[in-house]
């Protein structure tokens, strides 16, 4: 008998145009998850953009995840496409624009039954990062629970990450690695912080042979790379609509 989260998720599929399905066979297999529900995350053309784009990889299987509905009650969180759980991918990538969706990315963990503390997963786990405007503003309050935070846009990151990250190594040698060859990731378990008698934070010290400080990068030529809709859904805010970015960022 389907449950509530089969039908759905079969509903979504159904009103969608634009859902791209690839084989798992051989690829990279990562799970991208906006941390807030469905009808919010369509209308999301950061996540949209990062959707397509790592599906861009020949070596890269992307499908979605959201914050379950209410009345999905305890039914384990599964990906849109195929309806796997978070433990069958090699990555799980959390997409972030705000902050008041950080503790959904404890709730999202724990529905999907894996250890929500870094230090508390394994090699057998997939590798959890985050990435997204709100975390390169202020990726802090997430470190304990995130491996590897991606800082700045998805243009300048996405395609360096997922060449070099192997999920068929040791965990912990392919993060210094990441973090020594990819600019823009930040590894929280490899830095220490320190704060002066007042509390404040006084600033953060590798415990790895990894870069002193982590830079953002950002895109050179926008014009570069096309951001619009990949999918086109009546379930979301802007019903079946079609996304194009004109601009990026809040002019001065």
């Amino acid at each position: 008998m389907a449950t509530k989260t089969d039908t759905s998720r079969r509903a979504r599929l159904d009103a969608e145009t634009g859902t791209i399905r690839k084989r798992w066979q051989g690829r990279m297999r990562v799970v991208l998850v906006y941390p807030n529900h469905y009808h919010l995350a369509m209308a999301n053309l950061g996540f949209q953009t990062v959707y397509q784009q790592l599906n861009a990889m020949d070596h890269v299987v992307c499908e979605r995840a959201f914050l379950p509905e209410p009345e999905e009650g305890d039914s384990p969180v599964v990906s849109l496409e195929s309806g796997r759980r978070f433990v069958d991918f090699d990555c799980v990538a959390f997409s972030l624009s705000f902050e008041n969706d950080y503790p959904h990315v404890l709730t999202l963990l724990q529905k999907a039954a894996l250890p929500q503390r870094t230090a508390l997963r394994g090699d057998s786990l997939p590798l959890i990062i985050a990435g997204g405007v709100a975390v390169f503003l202020n990726p802090e309050p997430l470190a304990p629970f995130i491996d590897c935070f991606l800082l700045g846009e998805a243009e300048a990151l996405l395609s360096a990450f997922f060449q070099a990250y192997d999920p068929a190594k040791d965990r912990k040698a392919q993060l210094v690695k990441l973090a020594q060859a990819v600019e823009g990731v930040y590894v929280p378990a490899f830095y220490r912080d320190t704060y002066g008698a007042d509390g404040t934070l006084q600033g953060f010290h590798p415990t790895e042979d990894v870069p002193d400080k982590v830079r953002r990068l950002y895109t050179n030529d926008l014009d570069a790379h096309a951001t619009q809709s990949t999918v086109v859904t009546p379930q979301t805010g802007f019903e079946d609509a079609y996304l194009i970015e004109v601009s990026r960022g809040c002019p001065g």
